[in-house]
């Protein structure tokens, strides 16, 4: 295990250290699920790697005294997967930490990437619960800084039984509103037996239909001949790289901007509070800027501002 150069650019200096993959293992809290980190869900990494080599360091801890690893990872498993396929060092940032401070340094990494998945946080907070690293579900929020009924609809996820889980090809397809519907319809003692026996057929197929196909399948089967709700489309707008910056559902009467809590100030809430009123206010009077845009944000005739402060800083990975 060698020491990397730090470029002098942080505040702080980081011990970033270049090892061998095969001397590192996961920590056991860490939040992907291994089952599903393979050759085929990490392409985009394994294609970086091999062009741009590692860009990003992982996050991990000295393991004294182990014989068979250097170093525990706290979040970079798809980092550590892709360097041992390509037989590569892995870079890793080193710091001494504690449990509860490695569980809210793996949430805040995540939520910055946007590509963990629904299930996987909502497995991740059950887990943080159930070995007692946080009292309760308001410990969680208050932590990591997040709505306390966002942890809990996330909480909810972990509960879905094994026989749904199976109906999609993996769980982490699973959408947070998608899950929550079909928690509603296993709750109706009406709808649970249909769901269910329709989860069941779905996996027994092979190949699984596509997620959205299984997500519909099972709520028409729950909704005794009623027609499924529609899922509303959702438009992703991202920088000048290419990384996301918010999202866009397009609703029957209004549009929700979806915004990750990390990026927003109290002073920038007020900035797009009063933004928002400045162009809503000139649409319902019929200005000549009928139709004006914030960057490349359309705005429907009738949208609304939302009508609380959470609807629009809902966090970000819910769709």
């Amino acid at each position: 295990m060698t020491v990397g150069q730090d470029d002098g650019s942080q505040p702080e200096a980081r011990n970033i250290v270049s090892v061998s993959p095969f001397r590192v293992r996961m920590w056991r809290l860490h939040d992907r699920c291994e089952e599903y980190v393979n050759e085929e869900t990490c392409k985009a990494e394994i294609a970086s790697f091999q062009k741009h080599g590692q860009l990003v360091p992982a996050l991990g801890r000295v393991l004294p005294g182990d014989c068979g690893y250097d170093v525990e990872l706290i979040y970079g498993a798809r980092r550590l997967f892709v360097a041992r396929h390509l037989s590569v060092p892995l870079l890793v940032e080193i710091r001494e930490i504690s449990d509860r401070d490695a569980l809210i340094a793996m949430d805040i990494e995540n939520r910055q990437r946007m590509d963990i998945s629904p299930y996987e946080r909502a497995m991740s907070y059950a887990r943080w619960l159930s070995n007692g690293h946080f009292e309760s579900q308001e410990d969680i929020a208050r932590t990591l800084k997040v709505s306390p009924t966002r942890v809990h609809r996330l909480l909810r996820l972990a509960k879905l039984p094994r026989v749904i889980l199976d109906a999609f090809a993996t769980p982490l397809e699973i959408r947070e509103t998608w899950g929550l519907d079909i928690l509603d319809a296993l709750d109706d003692p009406q709808r649970r037996s249909s769901t269910l026996q329709t989860a069941r057929a779905i996996g027994s197929s092979s190949p699984r239909p596509p997620a959205k196909q299984v997500y519909r399948a099972l709520i028409t089967a729950s909704a005794r001949g009623r027609r499924p709700k529609p899922v509303a489309p959702v438009e992703i707008v991202r920088d000048g790289e290419g990384a996301p910056l918010f999202r866009i559902r397009q609703l029957n009467t209004s549009v929700s901007l979806v915004v990750p809590n990390r990026t927003l100030s109290a002073a920038t809430m007020l900035e797009i509070r009063a933004l928002l009123a400045q162009i809503l206010e000139r649409e319902s009077q019929g200005a000549s800027g009928r139709g004006a845009s914030v960057h490349t944000l359309p705005q429907p005739r009738r949208a609304r501002a939302p009508a609380a402060h959470e609807e629009l800083l809902a966090a970000s990975g819910t769709t």
